[in-house]
């Protein structure tokens, strides 16, 4: 799960440093700016201000969701299978 996350926020940010150099003044800002966006704090400090940048965002954020919510689903799964193990 780390290592997906991970690789999710280093795509996302060189996506958006090559789509809006001008709102990012290093790689660091926008892996920033990504692992903000992921882990759905967005303090606003940094945000992208082309449309293409937006578009980018919108699909980041939604793919973000799954990125963390659908480990959390498989492990809460294997602990309530645990669980009822347990009690039989």
């Amino acid at each position: 799960v780390l290592s997906l996350a991970v690789s999710y926020i280093f795509i996302c940010a060189l996506l958006l440093f090559n789509i809006e150099p001008d709102s990012f003044r290093s790689f660091f800002e926008a892996v920033y700016w990504s692992t903000m966006s992921l882990t759905t704090v967005g303090y606003g400090d940094i945000c992208p201000v082309t449309a293409a940048g937006r578009i980018v965002t919108m699909i980041s954020s939604l793919m973000g969701i799954a990125v963390i919510s659908l480990p959390a689903g498989i492990l809460a799964a294997g602990y309530i299978t645990e669980i009822t193990k347990a009690d039989d």
